[in-house]
């Protein structure tokens, strides 16, 4: 049992310069019968103390996982990245799944398909956010142009999560990505849809599956995943609420998966409309053979220019931030997060939210209290000072009516009672 300890010891190196330097280095026996090693530090940098502290851990951490003694046997980044793919298919939505694709497309482009993923470290990982940063890797990309920030912390959130599975099945030590800072990053203006706005464009659709496309983005926050895949059972027409619900084929991107909101009273008379009027047969409360997805853009622009409404990108997208952020002027953020699908309440307020012309004018019309107007009426008349005081040296000012009392007057010792200006002299 000798060799699965861990020992420690100090190692020293003669660098070209003629310079020696000393540092502790820790091995141990792995499970191939090798001897394997880890430099710490340099002896200048820690103590013995602190290298002990440490080894000690290793020691541990070898006892607790037995696997953890070779990484010699860590598979190539391709072959990884496949069986990554092929693991995930079932827990991913097509458009995740299509993301991190294109993120291992990158880290093969950076670090070559035969890496072993032992053999990447955590300096390479921060070269390769550079690299995605300096447009490096541009070539690899489908669209060929340099990516935006929020897209690069994209693509290193999402080679944290697949390191991540390396080190849950035991095949890397440590997730060379899980020391990455993101990058300072404001997120992007967007029109916010007013009511009147919403009405005009509700007006200029063309038939009743656009209609209830804007509605349901604009009145309850819908992706549009979430629009489409709506079937007519997931409606709550007792309560008026909408209940949006994984299916076999599809599910939310949101998290959690299956949430319900709220359903308002147009929102609910405009299906009832719809209801009437769909077959008996039809589950979808829109038909897929009414709606053309990837055109959806091309015809929302053609709706903009009959409503005489200045075009704004990701139509559906901003009309659901728009009701978001109508939801957030009267409930409380954990509610609106709740609706809107938000596992974390900080991504409500800092991508969904946005200060509308409204609050502006709600602001602006709100009534002054009547004790802070009485205050200022009083401040108004007192604004100029009596031009003998400017003379005088220890003339008090009379209190406004109904304060009688002196400044300090209260405090009983008597030397420091504001009221007595000879203190001060």
């Amino acid at each position: 049992m000798a060799n699965q300890a861990v020992t420690l010891s100090r190692q020293t190196t003669r660098k070209p310069n003629g310079r020696e330097y000393s540092y502790w280095v820790l091995r141990w026996f792995g499970q191939d019968g090798k001897q394997h090693g880890k430099t710490l530090a340099r002896t200048s940098k820690i103590s013995k103390r602190q290298a002990e502290k440490l080894r000690r851990a290793k020691e541990a951490d070898l006892t607790a996982h037995p696997e953890h003694r070779s990484v010699s046997g860590s598979p190539a980044l391709s072959a990884f990245l496949d069986e990554y793919v092929h693991a995930r298919a079932m827990e991913l939505a097509a458009g995740t799944l299509e993301l991190h694709r294109q993120t291992g497309r990158y880290l093969v482009g950076f670090f070559g398909g035969s890496r072993k993923l032992a053999h990447i470290t955590r300096t390479n990982a921060q070269g390769f956010k550079t690299a995605l940063a300096s447009g490096t890797l541009i070539q690899v990309s489908k669209r060929g142009k340099n990516l935006a920030v929020p897209t690069i912390e994209l693509h290193v959130r999402n080679a944290r999560t697949i390191f991540n599975r390396a080190v849950r099945d035991d095949l890397i030590l440590y997730n060379p990505f899980d020391r990455l800072t993101a990058s300072p990053f404001m997120p992007k203006a967007w029109h916010f849809v007013t009511l009147e706005e919403f009405g005009q464009l509700v007006e200029a659709a063309p038939n009743l599956e656009w209609r209830l496309m804007l509605c349901l983005a604009r009145l309850a926050a819908l992706c549009r995943g979430e629009i489409l895949s709506l079937q007519w059972s997931d409606i709550d027409w007792a309560q008026n609420r909408i209940r949006i619900i994984a299916k076999d084929d599809w599910k939310p991107k949101a998290r959690p998966r299956n949430r319900t909101v709220p359903m308002s009273g147009v929102l609910q008379q405009l299906l009832l409309d719809a209801f009437e009027l769909a077959p008996d047969a039809r589950e979808h409360v829109i038909a897929p053979a009414r709606v053309i997805v990837r055109n959806i853009s091309r015809d929302f622009g053609v709706i903009c220019r009959r409503a005489g409404v200045v075009r704004y990108a990701k139509p559906l997208h901003t009309l659901r931030k728009s009701c978001i952020t109508d939801w957030a002027g009267e409930h409380p953020q954990h509610v609106v997060s709740t609706w809107a699908g938000h596992s974390n309440v900080s991504t409500t307020g800092e991508y969904y939210l946005q200060v509308s012309e409204a609050e502006y004018e709600r602001a602006a019309e709100t009534e002054t209290p009547r004790i802070l107007a009485q205050l200022l009426a009083q401040l108004g008349k007192k604004r100029d000072f009596p031009t003998e005081l400017s003379n005088a040296d220890n003339t008090q000012v009379s209190a406004p009516q109904g304060l009688n009392e002196k400044a300090g007057e209260r405090i009983r010792t008597a030397d420091v009672q504001l009221g007595k200006l000879a203190f001060y002299h």
